[in-house]
């Protein structure tokens, strides 16, 4: 499996190119493992990591930490859903 990463340019979305600079027409930078990928993904602000021989994004979940873990907590007792 092939791995890219899609970035929103001005609102048009395209792929992260392989060198440093955007020509017209890129080739993308493809990725073969999920840990490269991702850490080229956190230097955009708007990437998705997607599989790049089908086009279906790659879910990526991460743990709370703890501060959003425990937003969560004074949130649920807001909310009443905890005692």
């Amino acid at each position: 499996m092939k791995l890219a990463i899609v970035i929103d340019v001005d609102g048009d979305r395209m792929y992260v190119p392989e060198g440093k600079v955007f020509p017209n027409f890129p080739e993308p930078k493809l990725f073969d493992s999920l840990e490269d990928a991702e850490a080229e993904c956190e230097k955009w602000n708007t990437g998705i990591i997607i599989n790049y021989e089908t086009g279906e994004s790659i879910p990526r979940v991460r743990s709370f930490t703890d501060d959003e873990r425990r937003r969560a907590k004074e949130r649920a007792k807001i909310n009443k859903c905890l005692p």
